[in-house]
């Protein structure tokens, strides 16, 4: 138990590791998994599935199409993950956004992506809802049937809606108010990614370490996906 000699120092430091445990497990290291050489292809229509350890181990489903944006070949897309250890169905993310080639030269391909994000956890401290967005590139060699490249980007939590527990006031603070915490941090990451494609399928690793604001390594500072795409 926390004691009440400071009510105010309590209820911000509660209340900041109360927000900090929480977004920790469903916050993902968010990259498009896609062969860039594929955009031109017929095929605009995408289905991925992924999983692996990304702040704990997470499964995520979603669906993207190829369309022409300011003349160029982009993947809009959307997903939903959810740690699948101890599933909750409360306990997800939904991200919405595009991904654009921005330069190339020949099969030496970058492309940036911007993905508005919702998060939503909890525990017996309480609920807590999350806005933000993810920023990034990715880069690298990209032929028809494989590729690789480097990635980094940033996944930034802007504000976040705090509803605490009836026993987060009874041991903590009974004063606590429910309400909006504006940019409870975010983290960055970096790494690399490989895949082969074949027939309408891709497959494809990522791997990486991430770092928070402050450059410190979060509980689990390393990511690592698998994730299947099929494409018609």
């Amino acid at each position: 138990m926390i004691r009440r000699q400071n009510p105010f120092l309590t209820v911000v430091v509660a209340t900041m590791g109360f927000v900090t445990f929480g977004l920790a497990s469903t916050r993902t290291a968010r990259a498009q998994e896609v062969n860039l050489s594929s955009l031109e292809d017929e095929r605009s229509d995408r289905v991925f599935t992924r999983t692996g350890a990304e702040h704990g181990f997470v499964a995520a489903l979603g669906y993207a199409k190829t369309l022409r944006m300011l003349g160029r070949a982009s993947l809009v897309s959307g997903e939903v993950t959810a740690p699948w250890a101890g599933f909750d169905g409360s306990d997800f993310r939904l991200c919405l956004g595009v991904l654009t080639p921005i330069a190339r030269g020949g099969r030496w391909k970058l492309a940036a992506g911007f993905f508005p994000t919702l998060r939503r956890t909890g525990n017996e401290l309480g609920r807590m809802t999350s806005v933000g967005a993810d920023v990034g590139v990715t880069g690298g060699y990209y032929a028809r049937h494989w590729f690789v490249a480097g990635e980094a980007g940033f996944d930034w939590s802007m504000t976040t809606h705090v509803s605490h527990s009836d026993g987060y006031r009874n041991l903590v603070f009974d004063e606590a108010r429910n309400g909006w915490y504006a940019n409870p941090g975010g983290n960055i990451r970096y790494g690399l990614q490989a895949g082969t494609s074949f027939s309408r399928y891709d497959i494809v690793l990522r791997i990486g370490q991430m770092r928070d604001t402050a450059g410190q390594p979060p509980l689990l500072p390393f990511y690592g996906t698998l994730a299947l795409v099929t494409r018609w």
